[in-house]
């Protein structure tokens, strides 16, 4: 074998370069069908597997997975894997996950892309959930031809009051809750950002709102006798005086507000409406909408691509299960 070199593979984990035949690195020119099918899809959701970037931007899958791979290695390195990814054990079975690097965000900013990275994420299992989720609810709207009201668009909506406008953190909501006897000021923020939904009924549109949703990857406790440490309860306890004193009106100019709480499993989902139903003394509410949804460390297969979050149904505590779609 003197004299015979042995062509080492690239790790899929790593960032060393693509060489072309030469030798050289392979260097990536920026098209439009990267901004279109790549970097679209990662402005609008931090990090998403290579199955999600490819069902909403479309094109060849094939392609894509050999694109990502360019654009993730020097000396292009437009997009990242984050490295949180491996802490899964199933990691090298799972399909990559992806975000912008900061040589990729440049690129949007000098096309005039508007986006917003102000708020910190959370831990990586939590923000890659939530990602997945959203993305759901605009793949289902897409699927069941309705309207998927982005943040963007609310923001520039003329329902939107203009100090939650002006304000430096607009999807935050005050709301007053009475806690033993005594009202106290909070503020509570959803995971994601406020969306809408519009929709046909009787040839009139006819809308739904969120302030955003509630992913539980089982981190924080149900319920607490300290009303000072988060938990599910406390969120009940905002969102339903919120709903009691129209806060979703006067904060947003939503005309109604549905809340979704997606967990990772089903006991943990039964626990969370056991404590609803206890806090609206038996009655329950129409606002909380329950689902389940994989977590990112689990031995569960890793969630595919569809619009579920949207044309599926959910639960509800005291109501009829509900779907985007099809209630009235």
């Amino acid at each position: 074998m003197n004299g015979v070199q042995v062509k080492r593979r690239n790790s899929r984990w790593g960032d060393a370069p693509l060489l072309d035949n030469s030798g050289k690195p392979k260097v990536a020119v920026i098209t439009e069908r990267d901004i279109e099918g790549i970097f679209k899809p990662l402005l609008r959701y931090r990090y998403l597997p290579v199955d999600f970037i490819h069902v909403l931007g479309g094109g060849s899958l094939g392609y894509l997975v050999d694109r990502l791979n360019l654009l993730s290695r020097r000396p292009n390195l437009y997009v990242r894997r984050p490295v949180q990814q491996r802490a899964n054990a199933f990691a090298n079975r799972y399909r990559l996950i992806y975000e912008l690097a900061d040589k990729g965000l440049r690129v949007m900013e000098e096309r005039g892309f508007e986006f917003q990275r102000s708020r910190a994420a959370g831990s990586f299992a939590h923000e890659l959930m939530v990602c997945q989720i959203m993305a759901s609810f605009e793949l289902g709207a897409r699927d069941a031809g309705v309207r998927f009201i982005t943040w963007q668009d609310i923001l520039k909506s003329e329902s939107l009051p203009e100090s939650t406008r002006q304000s430096p953190r607009p999807f935050h909501i005050p709301v007053r809750v009475m806690v033993d006897g005594q009202p106290r000021d909070i503020h509570i923020a959803a995971d994601g950002h406020p969306f809408g939904v519009q929709r046909q009924r009787d040839g009139k549109n006819s809308y739904l709102f969120c302030p955003g949703v509630e992913a539980d990857c089982a981190t924080e406790p149900i319920d607490a006798s300290n009303f000072d440490r988060s938990s599910i309860a406390k969120k009940f306890t905002a969102y339903l005086a919120i709903r009691e004193g129209e806060v979703h009106r006067s904060h947003f100019g939503f005309p109604n507000l549905f809340v979704p709480i997606i967990t990772t499993n089903e006991a943990r989902l039964a626990s969370m409406m056991k404590v609803l139903e206890r806090i609206t003394g038996g009655q329950g509410s129409r606002i909380f909408l329950f689902r389940t949804f994989p977590a990112f460390a689990s031995c569960d297969r890793s969630p595919t691509p569809s619009g579920e979050m949207l044309t599926g149904d959910w639960q509800r505590v005291g109501y009829p299960p509900f779907n985007f779609v099809t209630t009235s």
